[in-house]
C-alpha cells in the first residue's frame, strides 16, 4: 500500500508540478505577451527554491518523517495551482512558482525516497517500484493537459490540474502514510527499528566522489531540463505540427518505465554503476539523435524519444542508488539534500540558458549542438566517479 501510494501520488505530482509548465508556456506567452525567458524564469525560480530547501527539508523528513511535508505539500501545491490559473501579473507568477518550488522540495521524488529507505528493509526495490509507474507521468500529463488547454484554454487547464492535484497526491498521502518512520531509524528483518550508522555530512562534502557525481548529475539536469522545456518550440521551429510533437514527448514516460522494468528484472546483476554508464551514454546518444533530426526527420525523433526516456528512467534510479551505495544509506534525506543543493546553478538556469542561447544564434540548432558536447562531459564525470569508488573499495578490502 505504502509503494503504490506514493508511486501514484508521484505521478500525478510530476505532470502538475514539472510538466505543466512546459505544455502551456506557449499559450501564456500568445495571451499575456510574455517572452520566453521570462515564462522560463518562473521554472528557474521554482528549482532554485527546490534545491535550496532540499538539505534542510530532507534533514528534517529525516528526524520526523515524511506525512506533514507529503500531505501539506500537496495541498499547498493545489492551492498555488488554482492562483497560477487565474494570474495575469508576472511577479505573482514567480510568487507561485517560487511556493510550488518549496512543494516541490517537501513532496517530489527525494522525499517519497527518503519515506522508502526510511521504512523498507528493501529500499532499491522499493524506489524502482515508485518510479515505474511514475515514469507515466510526461506520457499521461502532457497529452491530458494539452488536451483541455487546446479545448478549453490554458487557464481551466491549470484550473483543472490543480483539483486533480488536491485529490490524488493530497489524500493518497494522507491516507498511505499514516505510521511511516523518520529516515534515523531503519526497520529490521524483524520488524524492529534500529539506528545506523551514516557518513557525516561533512565527510561527504569532503569525498571527491561526491563531487564527481555533482557534475555527472549537473549536465544530466541542464540538457534534461532544457530539452523538457524547449522541445515543443524547438520541434514547432523545425515545422513540426503539434499533434505529432506531442506523441514525441508521450514516448518518454513508456521507455522510462520500460528501462525501469529492465532494472527491477536485472538489478542483481549490473551493479548501479554499470547502469549509471549505460544511462549516460544512451543521454548522448538521444540529444545525439535530436540534432540529426534535422536532416533525418521523424524516424530520429521517435529513436530519440526512446532513447532519452530510457535514459532519463535509469538514471533516476542510479542517482537514488548512487547516493545510498557512495556515500551512505541513511541519513538519505540530508546526503540527498547536498547533492541537490550542489546541482542549483544547472538546474535552475538550464530552461532560461537555452531561450538565451536560442536569441543568441536565432535557432536551436547550435543550441543542441551544445548540449550534446556537455553530455558527453555528464557521461565523463560519472566514469570517473565509479573508477574512483572501485579504488576506494579495493583499498578497504585490502
Amino acid at each position: 500500500m505504502l509503494i503504490w501510494g506514493l508511486a501514484l501520488g508521484q505521478m500525478v505530482s510530476w505532470g502538475s508540478l514539472y510538466y505543466s509548465l512546459a505544455v502551456v508556456a506557449l499559450p501564456m506567452e500568445q495571451e499575456l505577451g510574455w517572452s520566453k525567458v521570462e515564462i522560463n524564469a518562473g521554472l528557474t525560480v521554482n528549482l532554485l527554491v527546490a534545491s535550496i530547501m532540499a538539505l534542510p527539508i530532507g534533514a528534517l523528513i529525516d528526524r520526523f518523517g515524511g506525512y506533514w511535508f507529503m500531505v501539506l505539500g500537496a495541498t499547498g501545491g493545489a492551492v498555488l495551482l488554482a492562483i497560477w490559473s487565474m494570474t495575469t501579473s508576472l511577479p505573482v507568477f514567480y510568487i507561485v512558482w517560487a511556493g510550488l518550488g518549496l512543494v516541490h522540495a517537501c513532496t517530489l521524488s527525494e522525499s517519497a525516497y527518503n519515506i522508502v529507505v526510511s521504512n523498507l528493509t528493501d529500499h532499491r526495490r522499493g524506489i524502482t517500484m515508485i518510479s515505474l509507474l511514475s515514469g507515466f507521468s510526461s506520457s499521461t500529463a502532457i497529452p491530458f493537459i494539452t488536451l483541455f488547454s487546446e479545448t478549453l484554454g490554458w487557464r481551466p487547464a491549470i484550473m483543472i490540474v490543480a483539483v486533480i492535484h488536491f485529490l490524488v497526491p493530497g489524500l493518497v498521502s494522507a491516507w498511505v502514510l499514516r505510521g511511516i518512520r523518520g529516515g534515523g531509524r531503519k526497520p529490521d528483518a524483524d520488524g524492529t527499528s534500529v539506528a545506523p550508522l551514516r557518513l557525516p555530512l561533512r565527510q561527504i562534502l569532503r569525498d571527491r566522489i561526491f563531487w564527481a557525481l555533482v557534475a555527472a548529475f549537473s549536465v544530466h539536469t541542464f540538457v534534461g531540463n532544457g530539452i523538457t522545456f524547449h522541445t515543443i518550440p524547438l520541434l514547432l521551429e523545425n515545422g513540426y505540427a503539434m499533434s505529432l510533437i506531442v506523441g514525441i514527448m508521450a514516448m518518454h514516460g513508456p521507455s522510462q518505465v520500460l528501462a525501469r522494468f529492465v532494472l527491477l528484472m536485472v538489478a542483481t546483476r549490473i551493479s548501479t554503476a554499470g547502469f549509471g554508464r549505460i544511462a549516460f551514454g544512451l543521454t548522448s546518444m538521444g540529444v545525439a539523435m535530436l540534432v540529426l533530426s534535422a536532416w533525418w526527420g521523424v524516424p530520429a525523433l521517435v529513436i530519440f524519444a526512446v532513447l532519452y526516456g530510457m535514459a532519463t528512467g535509469m538514471l533516476t534510479l542510479v542517482r537514488a542508488n548512487s547516493v545510498i551505495e557512495y556515500l551512505g544509506a541513511y541519513g538519505y534525506g540530508a546526503a540527498t539534500g547536498a547533492l541537490t543543493m550542489a546541482v542549483t546553478l544547472p538546474r535552475t538556469t538550464a530552461a532560461v540558458a537555452f531561450a538565451l542561447l536560442w536569441e543568441t544564434f536565432g535557432g536551436y540548432g547550435p543550441v543542441l549542438w551544445i548540449a550534446l558536447a556537455v553530455s558527453c562531459g555528464g557521461l565523463a564525470a560519472f566514469w570517473l566517479a565509479t573508477v574512483w569508488n572501485s579504488r576506494r573499495d579495493l583499498i578497504r578490502g585490502l
